[in-house]
């Protein structure tokens, strides 16, 4: 009898999940009921929530008031909250003479790190909080020759967010020949993309390895050949954080190479719901849309 039970512990233990809201689009900006909806139907159906990870690249809507209601609510109920926030430097930022926007509908950097005070509060310790410098791109217009690079924004993008506390961050490079849909919307804008080598994405990795570190902060690379694997949803930092340090599964799903994240359920939908901030980047979504700004 004492055997069963405890199976039956075990198993109760490895039911515990991670909700992601969401890799494929924008969920806090342009579907926080969708995303609320989803998560609390879950609860109520029983579902043991481990952590719902957040991704954005609009912070202030996480400062929303429902939204921030909601992830106190979570907290409360013993599930913890993690949040990706993208920063790349891109937002809001004119690119050559011909007024390319890369992030059309994205805030200014400067704006964004303005409200990391508060997210970092929202979310009851800077370590719940993984800055993205995500993409470092390099991009060359077809026809004037010019060229352009954000990473003359790290330095004080993290310079701003270690104020904050931020001690997390990870990057990962726009190359060519990944996705497609990519390739032919720079090519239709009149751009291309110019692929890192091997020794100069380790070389900005080092760079940048230097600068958080200065300040206390980490590195780590999503998805980049030629540097060490990592994990964005980490499994096993997730339930150091718990406040109940709380067991969670560990398993890898190894949808991408070099990908090492934890076993987590994405609530985006599919096919992925559109995300207006309209990155020409994206490989979720095959159109890219006009700035609005």
């Amino acid at each position: 009898m004492e055997q069963m039970s405890l199976f039956k512990d075990e198993k109760k233990k490895n039911d515990s999940v991670v909700l992601s809201a969401s890799r494929m689009t924008d969920m806090p900006k342009y579907y926080p009921d969708v995303l609320m909806k989803e998560v609390m139907t879950r609860i109520e159906k029983g579902v043991d929530v481990h952590t719902v990870v957040f991704w954005t690249k609009h912070p202030d809507a996480i400062l929303k008031s429902t939204m921030t209601e909601f992830i106190n609510n979570l907290f409360s109920l013993g599930i913890q909250c993690y949040l990706h926030c993208t920063i790349t430097g891109m937002g809001g930022r004119i690119v050559g003479s011909d007024g390319l926007y890369m992030e059309p509908n994205a805030p200014k950097a400067s704006d964004a790190l303005a409200v990391l005070p508060e997210i970092v509060e929202l979310f009851r310790n800077p370590m719940r909080v993984m800055l993205r410098i995500d993409p470092l791109v390099k991009i060359r217009n077809n026809v004037t020759g010019e060229i352009f690079s954000n990473f003359d924004c790290v330095k004080s993008i993290i310079e701003n967010s270690a104020k904050a506390g931020i001690k997390t961050y990870t990057i990962s490079f726009l190359q060519s020949n990944i996705h497609k849909k990519v390739d032919n919307r720079f090519k239709k804008i009149g751009w291309s993309i110019e692929n890192f080598t091997i020794s100069q994405k380790r070389g900005f990795f080092d760079r940048i390895k230097s600068m958080a570190g200065k300040f206390g902060g980490k590195v780590y690379s999503c998805s980049v050949y030629g540097l060490e694997e990592s994990r964005c949803i980490n499994g096993y930092l997730l339930e150091e954080l718990h406040p109940d340090k709380k067991y969670i599964r560990k398993d890898e799903p190894r949808k991408r190479n070099l990908c090492g994240c934890t076993h987590s359920i994405d609530i985006g939908g599919w096919p992925p719901k559109k995300c207006f901030t309209g990155c020409q980047y994206c490989y979720a979504n095959s159109s890219y849309h006009e700035p609005s700004i």
